[in-house]
């Protein structure tokens, strides 16, 4: 009996510490969030290798975004294949906003009044003896309908749609390098909460990790059952 479990123990004690092992060191990856500290000395390996690591891992992404992912060959691919319909319909459906029209019409009343002003006496008296003042505010909704109109008009001539694809074609790198795609992406996984980002991947690594720990499991039982044998034969 006890020659048996001599035999059986160390394989299952092997199973449970490399299961627990790989345990630990996947939550190592994410915790401690900050550094420990016992008497001012900072213990190792905390914080955490994504916490202490987190702003070159968000240097390395940015760059990889920045050269792989948004480059001006990709936009200009994007461009090309562009659906000009569905960009018609957005700026429509922009322009047709209430808020928007509302703000069109507040604009050009704004405007109207500060022609009016510039008008010298003998101009604003025929201006108000013929109430055209009056009659533009109140046809200004009028005024701003066919203004819209006017504009998705144009968006419909091919050479006003060739004209603004162009322009942005010939723009795109002023436009990447203005919006510095490296910085900001970087900026925006830096200022992560890491305890979000731990929830994040483990919710979406679940199962490899749960694979991992069973192999650390299984890794450990071969080693202690190798153990075991090479004990038998050569004891």
């Amino acid at each position: 009996m006890n020659r048996a479990l001599f035999f059986i123990i160390p394989p299952f004690a092997g199973a449970v510490i490399g299961f627990i092992t790989n345990a630990i060191a996947i939550k190592m990856l994410f915790r401690p969030l900050n550094p420990i500290r016992v008497f001012g000395i900072k213990l190792p390996f905390t914080p955490g290798i994504l916490p202490r690591q987190r702003k070159r891992l968000a240097l390395s992404i940015g760059a990889m975004v920045e050269r792989e992912l948004l480059t001006a060959e990709v936009l200009r691919n994007r461009l090309a294949n562009i659906d000009v319909k569905s960009f018609q319909g957005i700026v429509t459906e922009f322009l047709r906003r209430d808020d928007v029209r509302k703000e069109f019409e507040s604009k050009g009343r704004v405007l109207m009044r500060s022609i009016f002003s510039k008008m010298n006496a003998l101009q604003r008296f025929f201006v108000s003896a013929g109430q055209y003042d009056q009659t533009i505010e109140q046809k200004m909704p009028e005024i701003v309908d066919e203004l819209i109109s006017s504009v998705e008009s144009l968006l419909r001539e091919d050479r006003i749609k060739a004209k603004i694809l162009a322009a942005v074609d010939n723009q795109v790198e002023n436009i990447l390098i203005s919006i510095d795609i490296k910085t900001l992406v970087s900026d925006r996984i830096d200022s992560l909460d890491m305890e979000r980002v731990e929830k994040i991947i483990l919710d979406v690594m679940a199962d490899q990790f749960k694979w991992i720990n069973v192999f650390g499991g299984f890794l450990g039982f071969l080693i202690g059952l190798f153990q075991s044998a090479f004990t038998w034969f050569f004891r």
